[in-house]
């Protein structure tokens, strides 16, 4: 993913990015798609064209290697970036698979989510008071959600759902629903996908919990950006928010897609209907 993602930002195709590094396409196909790591004897060119040092290539594929959290190891590298386009892909895939499953021709809205990541992307939910749970209540009592890839309690790939308070009050309808998606967000971008596989920051099997997810994506949230991104194509879809976006106000979309007004503006800041240079966080979980 971070040499496909190198490859993307210079509007390149993989023949015409192999010719300018110099390496045959069909290897560097098979490092993109996680069937392959970049020869040890070349990695200074590859470092180079994924701007890590050598030394950081080195250590990342280490890591990787034997299934560790990069992560967490290696937190001075920053993730693979992903593009909207990519994400917003992905995030369609899941839709269209939930619509199949249920024989619609579109999802229905406001978009049921936690139907949809169970159908498409087998992931269970469950709503529980963090404080109240052994298992999590020594993490933080400000946690909106978590992630459970390998399983919990019987449960495959679960999805975990505070509802106790957070700060004096408990989380909203729509931010639970926020929760779901920015969850299956991670499980879909940074665990379940093979295109995460090779050279990109990603979790490992173990449980994941995260507080709140930023609208614009800096080195050190890009995987909570990215997997909000992600939540916010599932919760928002395409064709049916850009119908809504000219005859309604941010509070009124927000209340048809039953997500907040944050998530509302993530949507359009990634759909270019406004600027994305003012920083917004979004209490997304």
């Amino acid at each position: 993913m971070r040499l496909k993602s190198a490859r993307e930002q210079r509007s390149l195709s993989l023949r015409e990015f192999a010719k300018e590094v110099g390496e045959d396409y069909t290897l560097l196909a098979r490092i993109e798609r996680g069937e392959r790591y970049p020869p040890r004897q070349r990695l200074r060119k590859f470092a180079n064209v994924m701007s890590l040092a050598p030394r950081q290539l080195e250590t990342l594929i280490a890591v990787e290697r034997r299934g560790l959290n990069p992560h967490v190891l290696l937190p001075e590298i920053s993730p693979a970036d992903i593009s909207h386009d990519w994400i917003e892909h992905e995030a369609r895939k899941v839709l269209n698979r939930y619509c199949r499953e249920v024989h619609e021709s579109d999802v229905s809205l406001p978009v049921p989510i936690d139907a949809v990541v169970n159908s498409a992307c087998r992931l269970s939910t469950e709503y529980c008071d963090f404080e109240r749970e052994k298992e999590i209540s020594g993490r933080s009592g400000e946690l909106y959600g978590g992630l459970y890839p390998d399983g919990f309690r019987g449960k495959d790939r679960l999805v975990v759902v505070n509802t106790g308070r957070i700060r004096g009050k408990e989380l909203s309808f729509a931010e639970k629903r926020i929760t779901v998606a920015h969850e299956a967000g991670h499980y879909m971008l940074h665990c379940g996908n093979k295109d995460s596989a090779q050279l990109f920051l990603q979790f490992n099997k173990g449980p994941t919990f995260c507080r709140e997810a930023e609208c614009d994506q800096t080195p050190f949230n890009s995987l909570e950006y990215q997997a909000s991104a992600f939540g916010a194509c599932l919760l928002l879809p395409r064709q049916q928010f850009l119908r809504k976006w000219q005859g309604m106000s941010a509070s009124n979309l927000a209340e048809s897609f039953e997500v907040t007004e944050s998530f509302v503006r993530l949507r359009a800041k990634m759909l270019g209907l406004l600027p994305r240079s003012v920083n917004n966080s979004v209490n997304n979980r």
